[in-house]
């Protein structure tokens, strides 16, 4: 009795205690699903039911700790892109990623199912039912991952994506499916970046061959000013979704040094004309890796953009489209001359540096096209020439006046005396100011400024000139 006339006087504080510690319980568990949110993601998931084969075999998986990827770009485009459902799909065949450390313990867990299970080097091929889960073993590979070429016989109508060559794949951010496998989060990016998937080696003979007979080894000094901004650049190109490749010498140091040329001072990156915008401008305007520097041609006819660190200088050209070919401008005062390019429909990649690199897809023959068939293979420090460069013409005075601009470190528009200077010392027109327009001409009609007193500049002169210069080279 002495207890319960206890508890009954003491009941308002017994019922406060009771809802503290239920509280109490409560806020321990929101701080354990808020540690671990894929926990809850997760949860809600496994209420995701099919009765399809593919969700029989992925299920086994997911519940066996075995977290798949999806990279099919099929089905990718299937779902994430028309947005149909995954019990809509047509397929028979379907390519996931797994890494590389559960490879040996997937195996064994698939001993007990009634699966048939085929391997190969780096591929696990799931048959159950007339439905197939290939799973593409992903290797850490530098800063990426390589999937290998698959060596298994396959029928006829079995198309890899991933398998059919050596392929590299970028890191990516995931997300859980319903259906119970991870997918990129995103995906029109992954499905981007797979069209220069395919991944070449350097020529490793032909780079012992530059050391040991040459001499020629990489020099320390210019990899640390030159990584970074190289890194930078194609960081930029990739983000904003802009089709590159190492042309030039950094192609030539790829391939031969499977590194960079040792005396090189530059680096040369191609890009389509097509893609081009303004995003590319914007990007590199004070930055503080890599800045514009300088912006020379205009966007319809030779653009180049220069790009300085105060140590280095990294150049993109844009090439344009013509026939069966390509061409991208050079600009040697005022003249224009144009290097004749492979049309380029296929991009690859390659590791330099660690990262990966957008290359073509025939480096020896855009090599031939450069340099002369094989003459690349011998180093020269200097008096080497392109044989794909010829003279073009002149810019006339209207497109001359918009195709060089200058820009600081911080990413402003030069308008002092040298960016003045730079334009009027082939201008025979009083230039006093630079025009606003960036690279293109306006719409609108030109007035050019008045003539010189004294005129410094005759533009049939310098295309004799710009000839005679031809016939010595």
């Amino acid at each position: 009795m002495g207890l319960i006339r206890l508890l009954y006087h003491n009941k308002s504080v017994i019922i406060v205690s009771f809802l503290i510690y239920i509280l109490f319980l409560l806020t321990i568990q929101t701080i354990k699903q808020s540690n671990d949110p894929n926990q809850t993601q997760q949860s809600s998931q496994y209420k995701y039911r099919s009765k399809s084969t593919f969700y029989f075999i992925i299920n086994y998986l997911f519940q066996s700790k075995f977290n798949l990827i999806l990279i099919d770009p099929h089905v990718l485009r299937h779902l994430f892109i028309h947005h149909l459902s995954f019990d809509q799909l047509e397929k028979q065949f379907i390519t996931f990623a797994i890494h590389d450390e559960s490879v040996e313990r997937l195996i064994e867990s698939l001993q007990d199912m009634k699966f048939s299970i085929k391997t190969s080097t780096d591929h696990i091929f799931i048959e159950y039912e007339n439905k197939t889960v290939h799973l593409a073993i992903l290797h850490k590979y530098n800063s990426y991952y390589l999937i290998q070429e698959n060596t298994l016989l396959l029928s006829n109508d079995i198309h890899l994506s991933y398998g059919d060559k050596l392929r590299a794949v970028e890191h990516m951010e995931s997300e859980l499916h319903e259906y119970l496998f991870y997918y990129p989060r995103n995906v029109s990016h992954f499905l981007w970046l797979y069209k220069t998937s395919e991944f070449l080696y350097c020529n490793r003979e032909l780079a012992d061959k530059m050391e040991n007979e040459f001499h020629l080894r990489q020099n320390i000094t210019q990899l640390q000013l030159s990584i970074t901004p190289m890194k930078n650049v194609a960081y930029a190109l990739d983000k904003l979704e802009k089709h590159y490749w190492l042309a030039g010498g950094a192609l030539l140091g790829w391939y031969r040094h499977c590194g960079l040329i040792p005396f090189t001072e530059d680096a040369d990156f191609g890009l389509y004309a097509e893609e081009y915008d303004e995003s590319i401008r914007n990007y590199f305007l004070g930055n503080p890796v890599t800045y514009l520097y300088s912006a020379l041609g205009l966007v319809n006819d030779s653009l180049e953009f220069r790009l300085y660190t105060d140590h280095w200088t990294l150049d993109l050209f844009w090439t344009y489209r013509e026939k069966d070919h390509r061409w991208c401008g050079y600009l040697a005062q005022r003249a224009k001359y144009r290097r004749t390019l492979p049309l380029l429909e296929e991009l690859c990649s390659c590791d330099l540096f660690g990262h990966r690199f957008t290359i073509p897809c025939s480096p020896t023959d855009y090599l031939d096209d450069e340099y002369g068939r094989d003459k690349w293979k011998t180093p020269l420090r200097k008096d080497y020439v392109w044989t794909n460069i010829n003279y073009h013409s002149v810019w006339n005075d209207i497109s001359w006046m918009y195709a060089v601009r200058f820009y600081t470190s911080k990413g402003k528009l030069r308008t002092d005396n040298f960016a003045i200077d730079s334009i009027s010392e082939y201008f025979n027109y009083s230039l006093t100011s630079i025009p606003s327009f960036l690279n293109v001409i306006p719409n609108e009609p030109v007035i050019l400024p008045p003539l010189k007193t004294n005129l410094v500049y005759h533009s049939l002169l310098l295309e004799k000139m710009s000839h005679k210069k031809q016939r010595n080279e």
